[in-house]
């Protein structure tokens, strides 16, 4: 734990759960514990396995107190905190970053609006001389509701900077929120809070605790990550150019060559050059880093570039737009370093830039450049289409598996966009939902921005279900037949009801099949698949994961709670199946052919 006690962490660190060991206070309710789960149904009720690696709060509403919130070693200023978490039903708890400004973690599930007192809100001040109703000011509600059922582990990444003072101890500068993200979505970017939130422990301060609340309800914490910006960046100085023009090849060989130019800079720009095309020139300089560590080197250029630390290659020579960047890693002994950056360009129709940014132990990224010569021209607008009424787009539809894992491409994709801000893709290829989210509909700039690739692309918080065929025949362990092989399956389009919700309607096994999906109280999908007549041993799988737990009866929990299943009939009793290295959740498709269940997320 020493590592993050100490205030010079100089990359991100994780804050191990084995006990309460980096925090100065451990209130009794507070436990480390192995797993978590709760109950969408039953309030403020949070069950645990014994275990390490996961935080919990048991907190019985109406006892409130600082006394019962848990605050780090940690002393910090500018701090980049990411953690998982997981609320109970109608729990409140929150981040307060110096000890003093507080970002909510709440039960919002399936509110539409959010306010600054939802998740992942940024609190509100309060000054109780003012008169009723303006004690409280200044809270900032997420642009987005994009929180999760609970019971279900949520992320949040938050970034923030600390507040300046002068020598004399007078502050010269605010607390801002550089940003915060919830479930994958930004909510807050570059909000300026005047002083400490509600709640805090202190005034302004340059230096303060990771403070987490614990008197509003019971909620469980994992994966809590911090990268401590307390080092100063580096420095570029000593900047020499030499340019060169002509239509030369970014392979030809500057040393045998007079420049045209060569010069002396403050910073890298590219506005040294008398041409905007068919020109080279090199940088060289020296970087000081003032910490040993690794150092990310982002660059920005138009046409063929490159970037050498040390004399070796930290970005690879290669041709770019003015609207791509590369990184590159490298790792520096404390002390100063030369640097040598090349840029050719000989394609007349592109904008001339130059940015050079670099981010290192203990500093957050820094740019070397000027402000000018990094503004790339021939952006593109962004094409939206939004959700007003229920909205059906056709398009093709990319998709990963995980991290690791190559894109996929389904080229008959339907996404389904609802004013709840519930939205869903159906691939009609395989009858299949692939993905449902939370907050706003499509990007469809890359399908309809001039020739367009043809695909559309989530706005929100989206949770990947999978591209499988809901229906099929299980033999023992095998793996489940993803695709329509052997199930005679035929696309037959779908119609819509006096709403405009679609009812998707194919053939397969022999039986006409219709697939239903609806938004239930603004907070999840319902799923009506219908079978006529269906074959002997059909199945319904209603969802694969890593993990598949029950959590009462009727109510499932996917991809280590992920999202939720929740069957209409809790008398079923559906089969967990491992197969192919991943848990399955089956049920029989007998009878009147009905398969009704929710997805929760």
């Amino acid at each position: 734990m020493a590592a993050i006690v100490a205030q010079t962490a100089y990359a991100q660190q994780p804050i191990p759960l084995n006990d309460l060991s980096a925090f100065t206070t451990k209130p009794d309710n507070w436990k480390i514990v192995g797993n978590a789960s709760a109950d969408i149904s039953k309030e403020n009720v949070l069950i645990t396995i014994p275990g390490k690696g996961v935080m919990a709060c048991f907190h019985e509403k109406g006892k409130y107190g600082n006394q019962y919130d848990l605050i780090s070693n940690l002393k910090h200023g500018d701090l980049d905190i990411e953690l998982d978490f997981m609320l109970t039903k109608g729990s409140n708890s929150g981040i307060y970053l110096q000890g003093n400004y507080e970002v909510q973690l709440f039960d919002s599930w399936g509110k539409k609006t959010a306010k600054y007192g939802d998740n992942g809100g940024i609190y509100e001040r309060w000054n109780d001389a003012k008169p009723e109703g303006e004690k409280g000011y200044e809270g900032y509600a997420p642009r987005f509701n994009v929180a999760k059922a609970p019971g279900l582990w949520q992320n949040i990444k938050i970034s923030y900077q600390a507040p300046r003072f002068d020598a004399n101890g007078k502050k010269i500068s605010n607390a801002v929120f550089l940003s915060v993200v919830l479930n994958g979505v930004t909510i807050h970017e570059n909000v300026e809070v005047s002083g400490p939130t509600r709640g805090a422990l202190s005034e302004d301060v340059a230096m303060g605790p990771i403070r987490i609340q614990g008197d509003h309800g019971s909620l469980a914490i994992k994966n809590i990550i911090v990268n401590n910006f307390d080092q100063k960046p580096g420095t570029l100085s000593e900047l020499s150019y030499k340019t060169y023009y002509g239509g030369l090849m970014e392979t030809e060989d500057l040393s045998k060559l007079t420049p045209a130019e060569t010069g002396k800079s403050e910073a890298l720009s590219w506005e040294i050059l008398k041409e905007n095309n068919n020109y080279s020139y090199l940088y060289t300089g020296r970087y000081n880093a003032p910490t040993a560590g690794n150092y990310n080197f982002k660059l920005q250029a138009s046409g063929n570039s490159y970037l050498k630390v040390d004399g070796k290659f930290v970005i690879d020579a290669a041709w770019k737009n003015n609207n791509e960047f590369r990184n590159g890693v490298v790792n520096l002994k404390a002390g100063d370093h030369t640097i040598e950056i090349f840029n050719n360009k000989r394609d007349g129709w592109m904008r001339p830039v130059l940015g050079l940014w670099v981010n290192g132990p203990g500093f957050r990224e820094v740019a070397y450049h000027t402000k000018s010569s990094a503004m790339a021209a021939g952006s593109t607008d962004p094409i939206l289409i939004n959700a007003g009424t229920n909205t059906i787009t056709r398009s093709f539809m990319d998709f990963q598996k995980d991290d690791k894992a190559k894109s996929q491409r389904i080229v008959h994709a339907i996404s389904v966009g609802s004013p709840a801000n519930l939205h869903y893709t159906y691939d009609l290829d395989k009858g299949s939902i692939l993905q449902v989210w939370r907050g706003e509909f499509l990007d469809a700039t890359p399908m309809w921005h001039e020739r367009g690739d043809g695909s559309s692309r989530p706005r929100g918080s989206v949770t990947l279900l999978g591209d499988d065929m809901i229906l099929g025949k299980v033999n023992g362990k095998s793996k489940w037949v993803s695709d329509t092989t052997g199930s005679g399956y035929r696309p037959k389009g779908y119609v819509l009801d006096d709403m405009d919700v679609p009812t998707f309607q194919y053939q397969a096994f022999g039986s006409t099949v219709t697939d239903y999906v609806s938004v239930v109280n603004n907070q999840y999908f319902e799923r009506i698949v219908k079978v006529d007549k269906p074959a002997a041993g059909l199945m319904a799988r209603l969802a694969d994961g890593s993990t598949i737990e029950k959590i009462s009866d009727g109510l499932y929990a996917v991809d280590n709670k992920s999202y939720y299943i929740q069957l209409a009939d809790k008398t079923i009793k559906p089969e967990i199946r491992t197969a192919d290295g991943l848990q399955e959740l089956l049920i029989p498709v007998v009878g009147s052919g009905e398969v009704k269940y929710a997805i929760l997320f």
